[in-house]
């Protein structure tokens, strides 16, 4: 069983697509997309790359956004208790 994810916007230098303000996907070429942490850095919206750790902010990702609609399909993980 998989889940739809939609991504509705993408910014083609960063390869991130916005699913909404919350949630942010790194869209590698060969590599599986990967949800990127979203947290509060010094009162600003920011997400954080899975490896180097390095911090993108809302408002620098916002710069060059453009629409687009990406359909992502991940495997739903079912706990076992």
């Amino acid at each position: 069983m998989n889940i739809t994810i939609t991504i509705k916007h993408y910014h083609a230098a960063l390869n991130i697509g916005l699913q909404d303000v919350r949630n942010a996907w790194l869209l590698e070429n060969n590599q599986p997309p990967v949800k990127l942490k979203t947290i509060i850095y010094q009162g600003l919206l920011t997400y954080r790359l899975p490896v180097s750790g390095k911090r993108i902010s809302y408002r620098t990702l916002k710069k060059g956004l453009i629409k687009k609609k990406i359909i992502l399909q991940q495997p739903l993980y079912i706990l076992p208790f």
